[in-house]
């Protein structure tokens, strides 16, 4: 069921609220990263720790721009991705609260933008009398403010 919720909030939102998603997909991460430290199971920590940097590399493309919030983020992120290999070494769970307490208001910030903007309409599929066929609505989505 979950999965089909978040099919369908990927469906349904625009640029912003992708970011977000990612965003909120990180913070589950740290804190799955302190229940892991807490465990002490090492091996799942560098798994997360692994899957936080891909996302991180994933905003890093996606703010790539000379703008003011590409270059702000970028810098967040590679403060975080600091802080992460750092929790990893030290096994210390309050690096991954303080990495949750930075990244918490960027959530935030990307949710109020996403309602400001219209939902995206992604490429996908609508079935027809005789096929399926392909659909588009909307493109050149950018990142800047």
């Amino acid at each position: 069921m979950e999965e089909l919720n978040l099919e369908q909030r990927i469906a349904t939102t625009n640029s912003w609220g992708l970011i977000g998603m990612l965003l909120d997909r990180l913070v589950k991460n740290f804190e799955g990263a302190i229940f892991s430290i807490e465990d002490k199971d090492y091996d799942k920590l560098e798994e997360l720790n692994n899957h936080s940097r891909a996302i991180l590399t994933e905003l890093l493309v996606q703010f790539n721009g000379g703008d003011r919030l590409s270059h702000s983020l970028r810098e967040i992120n590679l403060y975080l991705n600091k802080l992460m290999t750092e929790g990893e070494i030290k096994k210390d769970p309050s690096v991954y609260e303080t990495c949750i307490r930075i990244t918490n208001p960027l959530i935030e910030g990307f949710e109020e933008l996403e309602l400001k903007e219209e939902p995206r309409t992604v490429a996908g599929l609508t079935y027809g009398k005789n096929s399926l066929d392909d659909y588009v609505l909307k493109s050149d989505r950018s990142f800047e403010g």
